[in-house]
């Protein structure tokens, strides 16, 4: 009896320790600081896309989309529906990143076009969009386990709850701290594995407990307001829905993504990655709405604080530790991500903008890249411990990069070529809009301003561009020989 009840703890730490194994395991030979941020670049496409969907499916976006499809109903299955078109509509731009292909992370890509100020300043955007992300997942750890053991309020087991997050964060901060992207890959590749079996079985498990035909379930659904397409057809509705379309199309160049892109042997496997991560996700999408919105059908009476403690107390206990490990499977395959990227961006991207009397040795840097992801790594905790709201903590991530960062990349897959005053002026636009719509223009309207303030920025630069003197060797260049040969 007493094992029956402790069964998703042991669970649990199995979990946990059969990543530490894999993450040492894979963290052999990694001795150069190129190896430790994008490997070797021979990488099989399905690994790729396997890591990829690990990082883009966290445990908080887990959380979160279940409950925002209970709450909000139609309006978030739309929002939902639109992230795997995101990656097809960007896949054919992957052709243009044969310029691009053999740096380490984005602030590089944008270094090398504009200069020192505009990669130092998409740097620390990166970097502190990469810790709001971190903070998310560790909060999603302690979710998951604070769930499944069902912790009551006594002091004992608040210690162990934060025993065991505080636990998870250090294994996962020790093995990409030691073996960089590789050691993330293959435990990203497991993570993916238990997660994507995990949640097809949720979603069958809920919906034979509505006891209900799906015919009967569906119609039940439609009945309700939320759920008519009528209540997403208001001009405010609509309004939100297009913004909200908009921000997460900028989210394809998420600082991970663009990793991920740049681990690929060439722009044709990176834009193979696209498309093939986009189909996949169409068919984790369905899984996950769908336990949403079974959920509602069996209990259409719950809060959102209600939703993930009433699926926990509604499975069989080995059922309930197979879920708790595919949350924090989730979670730290996001987290590991980020936190690699957030380690490369510093040791690469800041410190290689601000340091100037000598080139930075490849073994210095991949010593500082380790402490940088130890650092990070406990910033990020603090972070989760002081702030829990996970929407407000996503938002706060776009609103850092996608103003700042976005514009200046994709103005240079076009073959823009600007000085570095041009992309500061559109980079500080895009941040000071980004500020402004969110103190004055978001609260009246509950409209989210990214994606119009990243077409600020861009507007911006381009206005600098034929308003301003220019020096030589600016303007729209011709693509490169490969995509042309490609085309």
């Amino acid at each position: 009896m007493i094992l029956h009840n402790n069964l998703p703890l042991i669970m649990i730490v199995a979990f946990l320790l059969l990543t530490l194994v894999i993450g040492i395991y894979y963290s052999r030979k990694v001795n150069t600081f190129r190896e430790y941020a994008i490997g070797n670049k021979q990488f099989a496409t399905a690994t790729l896309v396997a890591t990829t969907l690990a990082t883009i499916y966290g445990g908080a976006g887990l959380l979160r989309t279940v409950e925002q499809v209970y709450v909000q109903g139609l309006f978030w299955v739309l929002i939902i529906s639109f992230y795997p078109i995101y990656y097809w509509l960007l896949a054919p731009l992957m052709l243009r990143m044969g310029l691009f292909m053999q740096h380490l992370s984005v602030a590089e890509s944008i270094g090398s076009i504009y200069g020192k100020g505009p990669r130092l300043v998409a740097a620390l955007a990166s970097t502190i969009a990469c810790i709001i992300i971190i903070a998310m997942q560790i909060i999603a750890i302690t979710r998951a386990i604070e769930m499944c053991i069902n912790l009551d309020n006594s002091g004992n087991a608040k210690i162990m709850q934060i025993t065991l997050t505080v636990t998870a964060t250090c294994i996962l901060i020790f093995y990409s701290m030691l073996g960089g992207i590789r050691s993330v890959t293959f435990t990203d590749v497991l993570q993916f594995l238990i997660f994507t079996t995990v949640i097809p079985c949720t979603t069958w498990f809920i919906l034979k407990a509505t006891n209900q035909p799906m015919i009967v379930g569906a119609s039940s659904l439609y009945q309700e307001p939320k759920f008519q397409l009528d209540s997403c057809l208001t001009t405010n509705k609509l309004l939100a829905l297009v913004s909200l379309f908009l921000a997460r199309l900028t989210c394809v160049y998420m600082p991970t993504n663009i990793q991920r892109i740049y681990m690929a042997f060439n722009p044709i496997q990176a834009r193979n990655l696209l498309i093939h991560t986009g189909t996949f996700m169409l068919i984790i999408n369905v899984c996950i709405v769908l336990i949403g919105l079974s959920l509602f059908v069996k209990a259409p009476t719950l809060s959102a604080l209600q939703i993930w403690p009433y699926i926990f107390e509604s499975m069989p206990t080995i059922f309930k530790g197979f879920m708790a490990i595919s949350l924090l499977a989730m979670a730290m395959s996001t987290a590991d991500s980020y936190l690699n990227v957030c380690s490369v961006i510093v040791s690469h991207d800041i410190i290689g903008s601000i340091q100037t009397s000598k080139v930075l040795t490849d073994k210095y840097k991949l010593v500082l890249a380790r402490l940088t992801a130890l650092t990070m790594g406990i910033c990020a905790m603090l972070l989760a411990f002081h702030k829990k709201d996970l929407i407000e903590l996503m938002m706060s991530s776009m609103h850092f990069y996608a103003p700042t960062v976005i514009a200046p990349f994709f103005l240079a897959l076009y073959g823009f070529r600007g000085s570095s005053y041009t992309a500061l002026i559109g980079m500080l636009t895009g941040l000071s809009a980004m500020l402004v719509w969110n103190h004055w223009v978001a609260p009246m309207t509950g409209i989210d301003g990214t994606f119009l303030c990243m077409l600020a920025n861009g507007l911006a630069m381009l206005m600098a561009h034929y308003l301003l003197p220019q020096p030589t060797g600016t303007g729209w260049f011709p693509t490169d020989k490969f995509y042309t040969q490609k085309q």
